[in-house]
């Protein structure tokens, strides 16, 4: 059984109907972003015992920053649908995401426990793409080479995945800490002079 079994949640029902709508026509990793919004609820589901429906409902909307129509007053929606919680989650989310195109690159924030577990399930399912893509690209070293800004991120995953492992499920920790590694391996074959 997972988070979005039946019978779900209200919250839960809600959000997933929302999350539908605002995804329609988008794409993330290369696949419906509907799709995407699912497998980090579930990631989330598969490591964090019985999480409130709250807590993946904001999973389900984490993007809708980008996808909610134009004109829609996102927070206004959210909480009124869904409750402020959610608003508070995937805008921090949000802030996590929009700090990442900066320079120097941010400081991973720890303070709230629902973020950081929201923030570890979008990563999971993140890296897992990227990792399972680069395995099957036909030049890996072009994939890499066109994933500059993606590689240039991996010291902030890498203090993410250090920072997060205290406030998260052992099993999460592990799991992330797994990606990144397997990560870092992948780029330093692909070091210019390595063998």
């Amino acid at each position: 059984m997972s988070v979005l079994s039946r019978p779900r949640h209200p919250v839960i029902a809600e959000a997933l109907a929302m999350a539908r709508a605002w995804c329609a026509g988008h794409v993330i990793d290369g696949a419906p972003a509907l799709g995407h919004a699912v497998r980090v609820a579930l990631t989330l589901g598969e490591h964090v015992p019985d999480p409130p429906a709250d807590l993946v409902a904001a999973v389900l909307l984490h993007d809708a920053p980008e996808y909610a129509p134009p004109g829609v007053n996102l927070d206004a929606v959210l909480s009124a649908r869904l409750g402020r919680r959610v608003v508070e989650v995937v805008r921090a989310l949000e802030r996590e995401h929009h700090a990442l195109t900066a320079q120097p690159l941010p400081l991973p924030h720890t303070d709230d426990p629902w973020t950081v577990q929201a923030s570890a399930a979008n990563k999971i399912v993140s890296l897992t793409s990227i990792l399972r893509r680069s395995a099957t690209a036909p030049d890996p070293d072009a994939y890499w080479r066109a994933r500059q800004p993606f590689t240039d991120r991996i010291p902030y995953f890498r203090a993410f995945t250090t920072a997060a492992a205290p406030h998260v499920p052992s099993t999460m920790a592990a799991e992330l800490e797994r990606l990144i590694t397997q990560t870092d391996r992948l780029l330093a074959d692909r070091a210019p002079g390595t063998p």
